[in-house]
């Protein structure tokens, strides 16, 4: 195909500039709730797409032709993976190592495959169940490397608070790419960024309503807030999200997910490195199997044939 390495590049690009959202989003975590966050950036988004999208005539003109299962599918990607997920993936890097988050969305092709069986009734196949199996074992090391599992009995701690939300973010964000690759098919790259930001904006509105939390004015007049507010908005989050889904159209499955590696690996060294939150060496290890294992699903066809 004509440019067929344009896909993994776009994907690639994505990759790298979500691998640097870490290193903004953990000080603004720590001065502001993770969904006013996520709504800010839904904002500066929608702000920048707005123009793009109305001032270009075919986008203009196919904003609002979309049928009823793009409309359900544009309104779950986002308030489920752009909204909802998003908060969640945020708000538990007050609890664990952002790194540590950003390796258990690696368990996506997992949960996918779970989801399959579980709605469509899609039986995995023996070979996933090994590597399904090796993936999860590491992912709990990498969560738990003291193996301290008391809060089964005791109730949910900081860190397993942090690995509940990381891990139901990637379930979202599981179903949330299988819909999303469905609804390119038919609709284009940059109607499906819109309605996502403003799905997505409408659900954290209506969150922070329900919420009824103040607006911490004296921390929102802080400069290196809204540093961080603005990068994390425009370039891991609309940026990133535009190349993203333009690698998506273009590129297999299996291509990827190999070149998404790209976003763990970078994002660990870089928050080592610049945040002083290195991994212990069993978190290592165990992230290095995970992947290993996550890379192997993906690389292999994992599903049987539907239920009759």
């Amino acid at each position: 195909m004509k440019n067929n390495w344009l896909g993994p590049v776009f994907v690639g690009c994505a990759a790298l500039l979500w691998a640097t959202d870490a290193l903004f989003r953990m000080p603004a975590v720590s001065a502001l709730d993770a969904k006013l966050i996520v709504a800010i950036e839904h904002f500066i988004g929608l702000i920048v797409l707005c123009p793009i999208v109305l001032f270009h005539t075919p986008s203009r003109d196919n904003l609002m032709r979309l049928n009823f299962r793009a409309w359900a599918a544009a309104l779950f990607i986002g308030m489920g993976g752009s909204a909802v997920a998003t908060v969640l993936f945020t708000g538990s890097f007050r609890y664990i190592n952002p790194s540590i988050t950003i390796l258990l969305q690696k368990l996506q092709p997992v949960l996918v495959v779970v989801i399959a069986y579980i709605f469509l009734g899609e039986k995995p196949r023996p070979r996933f169940l090994l590597w399904a199996a090796v993936a999860l074992i590491a992912g709990v090391v990498l969560s738990f490397p003291d193996l301290d599992f008391s809060f089964a009995r005791e109730g949910l701690t900081l860190r397993s608070r942090g690995v509940l939300y990381a891990l139901s973010a990637a379930g979202l964000w599981a179903i949330t790419t299988v819909v999303g690759k469905a609804l390119l098919r038919k609709t284009p790259v940059m109607i499906t960024t819109f309605w996502r930001y403003a799905f997505g904006l409408g659900a954290l509105l209506l969150m922070l309503a329900v919420s009824g939390d103040p607006l911490p004015t004296d921390t929102l007049n802080k400069p290196e807030i809204w540093t961080a507010l603005v990068y994390m908005g425009l370039i891991p989050g609309l940026l990133a999200m535009i190349f993203y889904y333009r690698g998506l159209v273009r590129t297999s499955a299996s291509i990827t997910t190999f070149v998404e590696l790209l976003f763990p690996v970078s994002a660990v060294v870089l928050n080592s490195i610049v945040l002083k939150m290195p991994l212990t060496s069993v978190q290592i290890v165990a992230g290095i199997i995970l992947l290993f294992a996550v890379t192997q699903i993906s690389f292999r066809k994992s599903l049987a044939a539907p239920r009759e």
